[in-house]
């Protein structure tokens, strides 16, 4: 049979095919697994990266982590995932009860945590609305949360984030090193009179931030955090828009940050546009300016004109990502590691967590710009491109901005003195 005989020669020459496609594609990852492993930075001077698959998840630093559960403005689901019936697992992890040191036992009570075993992770994540509930008492992630996987050396961490992304949750992340690696660098504990910091699984359960519970409303508030929205990282700054700039309260997480050698300030950074724009471009192309608001607050209120925009929810996986796929996600260039970066947000929570996230994968050019939006809008700006306005939570009614306030010129002969003592332009 002519016809039978031609049809098996083409089934079978199509099943070849399908293999050999197959293996050129498990080769390739495992290669891209190897130049991820081998780190530093590749031949075109670009960040290392990952193919951005389904499978990628962020490995976070000690102080990456600390900045991001200290924020009121990204609030992550921190989810404990060693093993509750036995001291210590296969790979050295832990529980809180088990043979910690005094350091991480004190850590773990402090964090507040979800706790999954990583043997039952899996259903319990596709179940979060019963399995969830009735295994935390918490309300259950989202796919849309930032969530942080915590094991005492990382490894049962590394294994969760792995499953969880399996299942579609796109933001998670590890510690590098574990809890025994960001235990010895965790900030001190909050005074009885300040404002108690809740780090965890927020009420709302989604992974944004949540209401300040007790002390007083707005001590600490920042960027998108919540409180009342008069109080943050940067002073305070009354709901009529008027900048009434205290350094009195500054967080102490953003102590390194505000140190006015990673900062820029609003005339540098005014000038440096500037320059940009006379060379016929929106702005200088040796600087990427990048928004690390939500899409809701640079929609409402505007943008640094000639900035680019991530959100810093995405910034983790998206430094994971190749050239390409960056570029086809975001729309901008990443960034390679010799460029500079100036990362802006409300005040400088976001911003100062986007820089630790930007160093540890490589970047040693990033600057934060003093005050954020509104120092930026309040100081005069450039133009209208931007208003200030208070803090809110995502899903919360948007704060009218901040009122109109004159333009200011921008102080071209300290800008300048600045951008040369950065090494930004050359004397």
């Amino acid at each position: 049979n002519i016809g039978g005989s031609l049809t098996t020669a083409v089934c079978l020459s199509l099943i070849a095919w399908s293999i050999r496609v197959l293996r050129a594609q498990k080769l390739a990852e495992l290669k891209s697994r190897q130049n991820t492993s081998a780190g530093g930075v590749v031949g075109d001077g670009s960040l290392p990266s990952i193919k951005g698959g389904r499978r990628a998840y962020a490995r976070l630093s000690p102080t990456a982590f600390w900045l991001l559960v200290q924020s009121r403005s990204v609030r992550p689901v921190l989810i404990d995932v060693r093993d509750g019936e036995t001291d210590t697992g296969g790979d050295g992890d832990t529980m809180p009860n088990g043979n910690l040191d005094g350091d991480e036992f004190a850590i773990s009570q402090r964090l507040e945590m979800a706790h999954v075993p990583v043997d039952v992770l899996a259903r319990t994540l596709r179940n979060r609305e019963s399995v969830w509930r009735e295994k935390t008492g918490r309300p259950p992630p989202s796919k849309r949360s930032t969530i942080v996987f915590i094991s005492t050396h990382g490894h049962s961490a590394s294994q969760a984030a792995a499953i969880a992304t399996q299942l579609g949750f796109q933001r998670c992340a590890v510690i590098e090193g574990g809890l025994a690696a960001a235990a010895p660098l965790a900030p001190p504990i909050a005074k009885a009179n300040e404002t108690r910091t809740s780090v965890g699984v927020g009420k709302d359960g989604d992974g944004t931030h949540t209401k300040d519970e007790g002390g007083t409303p707005g001590i600490q508030n920042a960027d998108g955090g919540s409180g009342n929205g008069n109080s943050d990282t940067n002073g305070t700054y009354p709901s009529n828009g008027d900048a009434d700039v205290s350094s009195a309260r500054e967080n102490s997480t953003l102590e390194n940050t505000e140190n006015e050698t990673e900062t820029l300030g609003r005339d540098a950074l005014g000038l440096l546009l500037e320059y940009g724009s006379n060379e016929g471009g929106t702005g200088d192309s040796s600087v990427t300016v990048i928004d690390v608001r939500r899409c809701d607050e640079r929609a409402l209120y505007g943008a640094v004109k000639g900035s680019v925009h991530l959100p810093v929810e995405h910034l983790p996986r998206a430094l994971l990502a190749s050239a390409a796929d960056f570029q086809k996600t975001f729309h901008f260039p990443k960034p390679n590691a010799d460029q500079l970066v100036v990362l802006y947000s409300r005040l400088t929570e976001r911003a100062a967590y986007a820089k630790q996230l930007f160093q540890d994968y490589g970047a040693h050019r990033v600057l934060v710009l003093r005050g954020g939006v509104v120092s930026w809008r309040n100081a005069g700006g450039n133009g209208e491109d931007v208003r200030g306005y208070d803090a809110y939570a995502e899903g919360e009614a948007p704060p009218e901005p901040h009122r109109v306030l004159e333009p200011l010129e921008i102080d071209r002969q300290s800008a300048q003195a600045e951008l040369m003592r950065k090494n930004v332009l050359l004397p």
